[in-house]
Formats: structure tokens, sequence, C-alpha cells
């Protein structure tokens, strides 16, 4: 029975497509409630109010906590024009507070301007879906998980990205510092063969992402190359790794110009000689555990785009990183993207995707 009732919630995901949704309840609607009524047989009528029981279970209204969350927002100035002179001006239907701008004359409150500007769910409804990423969960899996649209799952990872976007920019190593490449291929649609066959080595069809590590932090970047230059090595870690410390990697000629402009202690263990080796005797294991990590993270997501790489690997630089618990990293995040000033319209993005 809980295999059929399953199914069922998977079709009633995939009959939300097909029917014009109303205005409140944008990700999902139960299918047997379309066209209707309450003309359902006594079996239907009893999987149709377990839909509608999941579904009011997984999107509450917003708690008393979340509200009073959002009012201890600290609002200096209107997102619309940036003046000073704003005033509270009463409160929402929902208990949030509402701020009048007199420059302007536009009402707003302290989501406005936000990833959550805007919003329909309950920022609450995102504890479980920021719980799912950081397990390494996939979006659709956790869509469905949260009886929520596909689109929806794919419309708050944007939202995820832009908050994390620039995470890694006070990431400064010291000490001990491991530096490596890692490879990941291209869109399928853009691989190049030749003769039908694909390219072996480093070819175009690979990207390659830099990670460099210490005993205290790591820092991730995609350096959107199949083989890394001198140039584009330096101006990418250049700012990550403190002049004078000690940089243990492959020999790699791409790292020669960080080394000489950064005063760096060189301390090489070429491939041929640490290939075959296991974890514990390995002097290159600190970074390709990460390495390890890094793609067992990027395969449970098999259908990213490429274009959005760099926000995976900021999203898996925020899971690995302090703080260990995911719990907290989930308020961490609450607390970037209530702080940070970006939009993104759910009509706007799926245009764009369109094109």
């Amino acid at each position: 029975m809980a295999l059929k009732l399953g199914g069922l919630a998977k079709a009633a995901h995939g009959d939300a497509n097909r029917h014009k949704m109303k205005k409140k309840d944008p990700s999902w609607v139960n299918p047997f409630r379309v066209g209707r009524g309450e003309n359902l047989t006594p079996s239907e009528s009893l999987v149709a109010a377990t839909l509608d029981e999941w579904y009011a279970a997984k999107h509450p209204k917003s708690c008393d906590e979340e509200i009073a969350l959002v009012n201890s927002l600290k609002v200096s100035e209107c997102p619309f024009c940036g003046s000073k002179s704003i005033a509270k001006n009463g409160r929402r239907k929902d208990g949030i507070q509402r701020y009048l701008c007199h420059a302007c004359g536009r009402f707003f409150n302290p989501l406005t301007g936000t990833v959550f500007d805007s919003r329909r769910i309950p920022i609450s409804e995102w504890v479980e879906y920021l719980l799912h990423l950081f397990e390494f969960h996939s979006v659709t899996t956790s869509s469905r998980d949260n009886r929520n649209a596909k689109t929806t799952g794919f419309y708050w990872l944007s939202k995820v990205f832009a908050t994390l976007s620039g995470c890694q920019g006070g990431v400064m190593l010291e000490g001990r510092v491991w530096l490596d490449e890692t490879f990941v291929p291209v869109d399928r649609q853009e691989r190049v063969t030749r003769g039908g066959k694909r390219l072996r080595g480093l070819s175009r069809n690979l990207i390659a992402i830099g990670v460099a590590a210490s005993e205290h932090g790591m820092y991730a970047v995609v350096e959107w190359a199949s083989k890394p230059s001198k140039k584009r090595t330096f101006e990418l870690f250049k700012g990550h790794i403190r002049p004078g410390s000690t940089l243990v990697h492959d020999g790699d000629n791409s790292h020669s110009k960080l080394i000489k402009e950064l005063g760096l202690v060189s301390e090489v263990h070429p491939t041929k000689e640490t290939k075959g080796l296991d974890d514990k005797n390995n002097p290159m294991d600190m970074v390709n555990n990460i390495h390890g990590l890094l793609k067992r993270f990027l395969r449970e997501h098999g259908g990213y785009a490429r274009d959005h790489l760099q926000g995976w690997v900021d999203l898996f630089w925020f899971i690995w990183s302090d703080p260990p618990s995911r719990y907290e990293k989930v308020a961490v995040f609450f607390q970037k993207a209530v702080l940070g000033k970006k939009v993104i319209r759910y009509r706007s993005l799926f245009r764009k995707k369109k094109r």
C-alpha cells in the first residue's frame, strides 16, 4: 500500500504541471480535486484526503518564530530608492512589520529586496530543503519530498546560489597549503569528438576545478579551462594563500607563477610517485580527499548545468566548512539570505531558461 501511495504522490506532481494553478498555490494541486468536486469514490477520497494532509503538513503558515526573525531585522533605508527617510507603517495581516518611504512613497517590509521577497511559502519550509541539499539529496527528490513542483526546487536553488555567491571571498590559507586540480566533463551536447571518438587526456571536454586546502580551511574555484595556465592559477589563488606559506603540489607548471610571486616554499610530489599509494601514505591525501567528496557531490546532481558550476562549488564549500552541524548551517544560511540584497523572480528565471 505504501508503494502505491508513493506512486500516486509522484503522479500528483506530474499532474500538477498539466493543470492551471491557483494564484495562492503555485506549486502543487491535488489531482483528485481538479474538476471533480466531491464526486469521488471512497478509495479516491481516502487518497485525496491523505495527499491534502501531507501538503498541509509540508506547507504550514508562517510561525511566530519566523515572524519574530523577520521583524528583528534592522531596516535603515528604502530598498527601492535608497532613502533613509522611512518610518514604520503598521503590520501586515501575517504580523510582519511594514514600512513607508517618505521619499518615493512606496511600502515595503524587511524581506523586500532579498531572496525571500514576495514569498508565498513560509521561510521555515526551507529548513528541510536545505538539509536535503547538505545531505547530498538531489533537487528533484527534495522537491518531491516537500510536495513542491520540480521547478520550485530549481527556483530555490538559484536563490541558494545567489545567497552563497562570493562566500569564499574571505578565505585565506596559510602554513602548509595543498593545491591540485580535479576535472569534470562539459555538458554532453558540447563534447567534441574526433573521428566519432572521445578525446583523451586533458582535452577541451573537461573543466578544471582548482582546490587549495590547509588544516584550517579550503578554497575551491572553477578555472573554466581544461588545462590551467600560470596566469589563470595566479589570478584565482593569489588572494587566498598567505605569502611565505608552503605549497604542497604535484609540480604542475601552472603553479610556478603563484609560487614565485607569493614567495611560497614549494614541496613537490609528482603524480607518478603518488599514484597507487594508499591514503595514509599519500602526501597529497589532504586535497585528494576533498576532490573525492566534491565529485561525489556533483554526481548526486548529475543533471547540473555547467553554467552554474561555480554555484555548485560554492554550495559544496559551504557544506564542507564550519559550522560542522548541518542545523547550524541552516541558521547561517538564513542570516546570509535575509541580510543580502538579491532578488530573483520566478518568471524571469524560467523565461531565460526557455530562450
